[in-house]
């Protein structure tokens, strides 16, 4: 347990040896810097200079004793005080690169690198969201975003949903093939496709396998890529089903579907490469 939490002060900017000393507080206190050094395996030279560090910081008092003893600051507190810390530092990081021009273009791609990353990038996406969200995903990876699935159902988004495997029925439109996820995995890498109100698109491997990239960005050709390969998936399961999908596929694509489907209905005889033959 403490490992985690060290980890977690640790992604928050406190040194591991901070951390140590204001845990060892918590459960122990008020302390003397020799108690403290005991407890927690951090170094007596060095611990006065981390409690100093931690006082300026508000995050432990010292008493009006001798031999000084300190205080933790309780985790109440703690949260609030991390919290106006990060909105004022945000707000003033974002006021300052405003006054930084930058010749980069929306429609860039960038690769996100990890699982972790790649699966909090879909969460931010999709809580951006106004009016349409297009998934093809599989079961762990919905595990993951269906709290955030739901909540940008509830604001009014559209939601559809295709999988090769089993996906409950609990938010959008959901189309799938209700495969096991355990053998799937044995025979396909998994994907995860993710397109936002037609405009801004997530694409790539979705295993957790070191050195997973996968592709964000908000590049006009490759989100009507992304779009397309979902209403392809969409398509062929409809017609493996024998169900009709005429109207949500061109509510995707936004064009005239029944135009589309006069072209296919007039006499033009397809191509096939020598040796295959139509059915």
């Amino acid at each position: 347990m403490d490992s985690k939490i060290i980890s977690t002060l640790k992604s928050l900017g406190f040194t591991a040896n901070e951390s140590k000393a204001y845990l060892t507080l918590l459960r122990a206190n008020p302390a003397t810097g020799y108690e403290i050094s005991g407890k927690s395996g951090v170094p007596r030279s060095a611990i006065y200079e981390i409690l100093k560090r931690l006082e300026t910081m508000g995050l432990v008092s010292v008493t009006d004793t001798n031999p000084t003893r300190y205080i933790p600051l309780p985790p109440a507190h703690l949260f609030e005080l991390l919290e106006q810390r990060f909105s004022s530092d945000l707000d003033e990081l974002k006021n300052s690169l405003k006054s930084i021009h930058t010749s980069m273009e929306v429609g860039d791609l960038w690769n996100i690198v990890g699982y972790d990353n790649m699966l909090q990038r879909a969460k931010a996406i999709i809580q951006a969201a106004n009016d349409t969200i297009y998934l093809s995903i599989w079961r762990p990876e919905y595990d993951y975003l269906v709290d955030d699935l739901r909540e940008a159902e509830a604001r009014g988004v559209k939601v559809l949903i295709f999988s090769f495997t089993e996906i409950p029925q609990d938010v959008g439109m959901v189309f799938s093939y209700n495969l096991k996820t355990a053998k799937l995995e044995k025979i396909w890498s998994k994907k995860i496709l993710i397109v936002v109100d037609k405009e801004t698109a997530l694409l790539g491997g979705s295993d957790d396998k070191p050195g997973l990239k996968v592709a964000w960005t908000k590049n006009y050709a490759i989100v009507s890529i992304a779009l397309n390969y979902i209403i392809l998936d969409l398509t062929l399961l409809a017609q493996r089903f024998k169900v009709y999908l005429g109207d949500i596929v061109a509510d995707m694509l936004e064009g005239d579907i029944e135009s589309l489907d006069d072209l296919f209905d007039e006499q033009h005889k397809p191509t096939f490469p020598p040796g295959i033959e139509s059915a």
